[in-house]
């Protein structure tokens, strides 16, 4: 048996506002959008083979992803690139907010940065040694 990430999925109180960082920093195209799937609007982008499922609040929900800066479950979420200081000049260029900037104290001091996105949401870049 063998698995393959298939999508990350994001509850978010703004899905527009999601779609449209992924689509600025990332380029992502929106696959599909549905202004009321189960009660919420929902929306799936891809970039790098990565689709990223946006869903929106349902009624009677309320999630708090602002009250600590960690929590338990899904730290965040990491892209491969080839270089980071590079993508993070390009990132930085369309917007992006960089709250760890490029330096080499990832896993055997690889090169890595953080994003901070909508509702904290937070993306790792990784440069392979």
């Amino acid at each position: 048996m063998s698995f393959k990430l298939d999508h990350v999925h994001i509850v978010s109180e703004n899905v527009d506002e999601m779609s449209s960082f992924f689509q600025d920093l990332f380029l992502a195209k929106v696959l599909s959008y549905d202004e009321n799937l189960k009660g919420a609007p929902n929306t799936v982008v891809e970039f790098g083979g990565l689709r990223v499922f946006i869903r929106g609040v349902r009624p009677g929900e309320d999630p708090d992803a602002f009250s600590p800066e960690l929590v338990q479950g899904l730290d965040h979420f990491g892209l491969e690139v080839e270089n980071v200081e590079e993508s993070a000049n390009i990132l930085r260029a369309r917007g992006a907010k960089f709250i760890v900037e490029p330096e080499a104290s990832g896993v055997g001091g690889r090169m890595i940065a953080f994003i901070c996105g909508p509702e904290n949401v937070r993306i790792e870049l990784c440069q392979k040694k």
